[in-house]
């Protein structure tokens, strides 16, 4: 089934892949042999830049939503730097087309040093914008449908199982907390004070947890019940070190 984190994907590709070629065109006409092909593709280049930003701006508002169910606590910023870079960079596509429309139309150079400009800044922004959603797709799981599919997660959880058939389940649920594979300290800090998420310490509702997380990371088919029980029963004991509530 096709989702809505696929279409942006293949979108941004489109940009990502003729904004450099642009840059590079603009260079090569500038500072070497202005060949008369490299003239007649730049319009193209930059008109494929124009609607591969467009594209990946509508696709990206339509996983908006999701970025924000996923994104918890400080790791929110990534989303709305991330959102903000492709506004200004669909700006500056479209100041570019304006721009060279009119310098067309006065019989100038369209490799002047204002486009040139412009289409270094739209490749910086380019390439930081795709590290930040590589970030939150692959470090935060952003567009992933069911995050069980995460090897680690489901290794995590069959670990929090084996430790509940041998300790009790705020002994297991302190190690499946800590341990790399569900990462939940990573997210939410080592005593569940709070860090890229928000604080746990004092416990966490199964319903909150599921709302959050259910179609993220933690599916129910792959962290069950039991063993978010597990976890919850160790957090309960840090009630005194900051108090639970939301699941994040």
């Amino acid at each position: 089934m096709l989702h809505l984190s696929e279409l942006h994907g293949a979108a941004t590709h489109l940009a990502v892949i003729t904004i450099p070629i642009y840059a590079t065109v603009l260079v090569l006409r500038r500072f070497g042999p202005d060949h008369q092909t490299l003239a007649h593709i730049e319009p193209w280049l930059l008109g494929g830049a124009l609607a591969g930003i467009a594209a990946a701006g509508v696709t990206g508002l339509l996983v908006w939503g999701q970025a924000q169910t996923t994104l918890r606590g400080h790791a929110f910023r990534t989303g709305t730097v991330h959102f903000w870079m492709g506004i200004a960079l669909g700006l500056i596509l479209l100041a570019a087309s304006v721009l060279r429309y009119r310098t067309v139309r006065r019989g100038h150079p369209t490799h002047g040093p204002v486009l040139l400009a412009a289409g270094a800044l739209a490749l910086v922004l380019v390439f930081a914008q795709g590290y930040l959603g590589g970030r939150m797709t692959y470090d935060q799981g952003v567009g992933i449908e069911a995050g069980g599919q995460f090897a680690q997660t489901a290794t995590g959880s069959r670990d929090l199982e084996r430790a509940l058939a041998t300790t009790s389940p705020a002994a297991a649920g302190r190690a499946g907390f800590s341990s790399q594979e569900l990462g939940c300290a990573s997210c939410h800090g080592d005593r569940a004070q709070g860090l890229r998420g928000p604080a746990l310490a004092g416990g966490v509702d199964l319903g909150e947890f599921r709302q959050v997380h259910g179609h993220g990371l933690f599916p129910a088919n792959v962290v069950s019940d039991r063993e978010f029980r597990a976890i919850d029963a160790w957090l309960r004991t840090l009630r005194g070190s900051g108090g639970g509530g939301d699941a994040g």
